[in-house]
């Protein structure tokens, strides 16, 4: 029997808890010892009741609102590591020493890390690494530098950041890297995307593996409901409710975090609700289209089933999905912050409307279909069994 540690750092989404619970499942059942260090604690996954269940080490500036910093919108990887805390000359020597401490009292045999480049940089040259997550954070570790992804140039000088980063190195005790996205350096590099939908498609040599999705995804049935996945962001963009209610539509939500009051209020509006999570092969049957934040999940059960997606976007990640959406003619997106009520329901209602939308979202459903096996989890688990010989 062997013990792991499964990791997860930055990002905001639930799918990575939803991930990491997936692989913990499948150790589980093969009889090891697993503890999960999650950013956001929380028993609402399906984990197992043998796993032990710890709080990550937090950056520091995910404690306040990194939105809020303001300047310009992040074009590489490495603004966005620098929003979070990595020009602070203190804040990666502490994520590091605090990781070393969880790795000593766990003793792990090997490590999986959801978009988690503190954790990789503590287990480095100790355990045995596997880097699991969506194509937008699992990093092609060999590249010299970290590549604009909005066709811009980096908001911060890459030559700072890495002194910066290997500054920490030396406080930590580690040898200094020679490259910034050598921080997302693992013995193993499970990148969790459809190829359409990988930002770093170009420049990536290990193939990708299959998004994490909650199965079954079903296939796409006669509904005409929108169906819209709301989280917290959404929740606060008035403009993105107001253009909803305008267009008119059969509107279903499940809104994550909605207090009963909220929910009551939607339910006013005309809107059918959802109390609780809805399964995939559900929503696929009765929604004409799917509409959320753009996390990948989500995303990716819509194209294998077959439901055009409305991306509504808030962050780097999400926009480049939705571009991606938009490119394979499967949908649409619009960037959160300015959605113009009247303008976005008329586009809306246009796509609701436009047949050939559906009619491609479910000729393409079966090439997407065949991508999610095997399951990025299972994939895992099975590399970090291989990485201990147990």
């Amino acid at each position: 029997m062997a013990k792991f540690l499964l990791g997860w750092e930055l990002g905001a989404n639930r799918g990575h808890l939803v991930r990491l619970a997936g692989i913990a499942r499948r150790l589980v059942a093969e009889g090891h010892d697993v503890a999960v260090a999650a950013q956001r604690l929380s028993r609402d996954f399906d984990l197992p009741a043998e796993v032990t269940l710890w709080q990550a080490p937090i950056w520091p500036r995910l404690l306040g609102n990194v939105g809020a910093l303001g300047g310009p919108a992040p074009s590489t990887m490495g603004d966005i590591l620098v929003r979070v805390g990595m020009d602070d000359p203190s804040a990666l020597p502490a994520m590091i020493l605090a990781w070393r401490q969880m790795l000593d009292a766990i003793r792990p045999d090997a490590v999986a890390a959801d978009f988690a480049p503190a954790l990789l940089s503590a287990a480095r040259g100790r355990l045995p690494t596997v880097s699991v997550g969506v194509g937008f954070d699992a990093v092609p570790a060999h590249l010299a530098e970290f590549p604009s992804l909005t066709g811009r140039p980096a908001v911060f000088a890459e030559a700072d950041i890495l002194a910066a980063v290997n500054d920490a190195m030396r406080r930590a005790n580690l040898d200094p890297i020679e490259r910034l996205p050598a921080l997302f350096e693992a013995d193993c590099v499970l990148p969790g995307t459809f190829t359409k939908l990988d930002p770093y498609a170009k420049w990536r040599r290990e193939p990708v593996v299959a998004p994490s999705v909650a199965q079954p995804v079903g296939e796409a049935g006669t509904g005409e409901e929108v169906f819209v996945y709301a989280d917290s962001a959404l929740l606060r963009t008035g403009a993105f409710w107001d253009g909803l209610i305008r267009a008119a539509l059969p509107v279903r939500l499940y809104a994550q975090g909605a207090s009963a009051a909220q929910q009551a209020e939607f339910e006013k509006l005309g809107f059918a609700v959802e109390r609780t999570p809805v399964s995939f092969a559900r929503i696929a049957e009765r929604s004409r289209v799917v509409m959320s934040s753009g996390g990948l999940g989500l995303v990716s059960s819509a194209l294998a089933a077959g439901v055009p997606v409305v991306v509504v976007h808030y962050d780097l990640e999400k926009a480049l999905t939705g571009q991606a959406i938009t490119r394979m003619q499967l949908g649409g997106h619009v960037y959160a912050g300015s959605i113009q009520p009247e303008a976005f329901a008329t586009s809306l209602r246009q796509l609701y409307q436009n047949d050939s939308f559906q009619r491609r979202a479910r000729e393409l459903a079966p090439g997407f279909r065949v991508r999610l096996d095997p399951p990025q989890e299972e994939l895992a688990a099975r590399k970090l069994i291989a990485l201990t010989g147990r």
